[in-house]
């Protein structure tokens, strides 16, 4: 079954989670964003990525808890600080997929925008009352 189609050797990521994930754009703002990366292994922190996509901070914490929790992105501490958390991609193969699912999925949405903008609203004809005194 395509359901149970897995990726990646480190997670076990289905072809449903990745369809559900795709459709997910703060989710997959960030990904895109940590697969760009210019090192693709260096990890960032919530802060990091909130400021270069301009997103709420517990927006972007959010979505990477649940992107944590489906397997696409990994938690790495910080050896010196214990406090400070790092979010890196951890199955760059799902993450791959989910990017080509949702940039097929952005771009049908902008299709179908373009053809509804081929065909103007119609006009709804303004009916003046006369008020009665």
């Amino acid at each position: 079954m395509e359901g149970y189609e897995r990726f990646g050797q480190r997670t076990d990521i289905t072809i449903a989670t990745i369809r559900s994930t795709s459709k997910r754009n703060s989710a997959m703002r960030i990904l895109i964003h940590l697969n760009n990366s210019d090192d693709k292994l260096k990890a960032q922190t919530v802060t990091e990525i909130s400021e270069a996509l301009d997103m709420d901070w517990m927006t972007a914490k959010c979505n990477l808890v649940r992107l944590v929790e489906c397997g696409f992105v990994e938690l790495v501490q910080d050896d010196m600080d214990g406090r400070t958390k790092y979010f890196q991609i951890a199955n760059h193969e799902a993450v791959e997929k989910a990017i080509e699912l949702y940039k097929d999925r952005q771009w049908k949405l902008k299709k179908k925008e373009e053809e509804l903008a081929k065909y103007p609203k119609p006009k709804v004809p303004v009916i003046e009352v006369e008020e009665v005194e």
